[in-house]
């Protein structure tokens, strides 16, 4: 069932409660179904929530990978409820206008986090200077979340050495790389 067919009547009904008292603690369905993916990321958020002060420390790619791992265990629970919410003219009328910026901080959690800890690497020199930590955050997170709920990742998405590489695609480019120097002698 999609954001679109998820009613508030069926949400109640299958909560077991009554339709109005969904009103009592949410505005609307959207704010319903953002508190429901706030709350299915919840442990992850608490576990993101010292990313920015990691920065300086292990090497990007590696947290990077760290990171996107433990993202992807939102897979099947919080991703799919994102991406209904994400094709709803409903959602795209309310995010009309507003900056990324705005965005990414009125929603918190990783995205907002992600994008904490690339400022704080930027500032450290340790990811480019002349790009934007949300716009990158994003693209980041879109790319991972697009990957992981595609059929051609197979039936479980990437593991772990399938996001190391998509990391790696990120922080290295596609380039190849140069041949390591002759040995001496």
């Amino acid at each position: 069932m999609g954001y679109h067919d998820a009613t508030t009547r069926v949400i109640a009904e299958r909560a077991g409660v009554a339709e109005g008292s969904i009103y009592r603690h949410f505005p609307d369905k959207r704010a319903l179904f953002v508190a429901a993916a706030v709350e299915g990321q919840r442990g992850l958020t608490e576990w993101m929530a010292d990313l920015p002060a990691r920065a300086g420390g292990r090497p990007v790619a590696d947290v990077l990978t760290e990171v996107f791992v433990e993202l992807s265990r939102l897979r099947e629970t919080v991703v799919p409820l994102e991406l209904a919410m994400a094709a709803t003219p409903e959602l795209q009328r309310h995010l009309e206008g507003a900056a990324l910026d705005e965005t990414v901080r009125g929603l918190g959690g990783p995205p907002q986090l992600l994008a904490d800890y690339l400022r704080a690497e930027r500032e450290r020199g340790r990811v480019r200077a002349d790009l934007d930590p949300t716009r990158t955050a994003v693209v980041l997170l879109a790319t991972l979340f697009g990957v992981q709920t595609s059929p051609l990742a197979g039936p479980g998405g990437l593991d772990e050495a399938g996001i190391r590489e998509l990391v790696s695609v990120f922080v290295d480019g596609i380039a190849p790389r140069p041949a390591p120097p002759a040995p001496a002698g």
